[in-house]
């Protein structure tokens, strides 16, 4: 099987929701109920106009599973007033979750509810909640093996009818609740959540061809090509433009990625700095605050750090990391490239 990637959606993608979503709704449930009850809620909840609509709703969030160009499955999920009860600020709801029967048993399912948890944590929520129909053993054994217990019922609309959903709830623990975009300082240096509006004076450093003269891709100081990394910041929930506190000057970027709470593991990387914040210490400053704010949370933090790029190499067996593997990195939207794994631990 292909790596599957768990990919953000927006308005551009109703379509494929549209399709996904239907047809995954059908396997799970056409054989237990009338087709007068399915047609009636598939008109109702998966139409063009409710699914613009939530699309467009910040506090809903739609994610779909991609094999390649295939889509597997899709997670929704909701926040503040998109909740469809409890509407606790401190919660985060998960609406659905569905994979197509083809790909059940593939993780794909736990991938998507990862993501959930992952959302949770970024958005600081101390618990996420759900509701799932009595009649669906597999999902309820599912989510009870994340750790989700019943805590109340209510009744769900399948069409006409009148069924019941239990709600379960998973309280996230301190470690779970990793915010993986917390504002990070010293003295000199501050980490800020990376946002949209820091694309152009982040691209004023990526612009210079020697930043990237020993990554793995060197053709990021491109405009086209760096906009594709800048996106796969946006889109990790974890990335940091790095601020100088005495100018205001941004001097580079990094970011957390690929949490593992069962491996108890984070990475980071990603980062690059403008060549004349090179050799002041700053890096070795950056990497301090972001290791003691992980290791409250992990037991490993992991570097990928590209085969031919000795420079970070260097500065990052200076810090303590020790090279573990060596395995080839698909860099988002990037063909893969060979890397070496580092790992510090606490």
């Amino acid at each position: 099987m292909e790596q599957i990637k768990i990919i953000k959606a927006s308005i551009e993608d109703l379509k494929i929701l549209q399709a996904v979503g239907r047809e995954t709704f059908s396997e799970t449930f056409a054989g237990s109920n009338t087709e007068e009850d399915m047609r009636k809620y598939l008109e109702e909840n998966f139409s063009e106009q409710k699914m613009k609509t939530e699309l467009a709703d910040p506090n809903s969030m739609f994610f779909i599973a991609w094999e390649n160009q295939n889509s597997l499955g899709y997670l929704k999920v909701n926040t503040g007033k998109a909740q469809t009860e409890l509407q606790d600020d401190t919660a985060l709801e998960i609406e659905r979750i569905y994979v197509k029967s083809s790909h059940h048993g593939k993780m794909v399912g736990q991938l998507l509810y990862n993501k959930a948890l992952e959302m949770a944590q970024l958005h600081g929520k101390c618990y996420l909640w759900l509701g799932v129909w009595e009649g669906n053993p597999r999902a309820i054994r599912f989510y009870e093996k994340n750790g989700f217990v019943a805590f109340d019922q209510h009744i769900f609309m399948m069409g006409n009818d009148e069924q019941t959903d239990i709600m379960m709830k998973k309280e996230l623990t301190p470690q779970e609740n990793f915010n993986l975009q917390p504002v990070l300082e010293n003295e000199k240096i501050i980490l800020l959540p990376l946002k949209e509006e820091d694309f152009e004076s982040l691209y004023v450093l990526a612009s210079d061809p020697k930043v990237w003269e020993q990554h793995p891709n060197k053709d990021r100081w491109k405009k086209e090509v760096f906009q594709n990394f800048f996106e796969g910041a946006m889109q990790s929930g974890g990335a940091f433009k790095i601020v100088d506190k005495t100018s205001n000057e941004v001097m580079g970027s990094t970011r957390f990625y690929d949490y593992d709470g069962v491996e108890s593991k984070i990475f980071i990387g990603y980062t690059f700095y403008g060549r004349t914040y090179w050799g002041t210490g700053i890096n070795p400053a950056v990497k301090k605050m972001m290791l003691d704010y992980a290791f409250q949370f992990v037991s490993k933090v992991q570097f990928h750090i590209g085969a031919t790029n000795t420079r970070s190499q260097i500065a990052i067996g200076r810090i303590g990391a020790v090279k573990i593997a060596e395995e080839e990195v698909t860099y988002f939207g990037e063909t893969p490239k060979f890397n070496f794994v580092y790992e510090i631990s606490q």
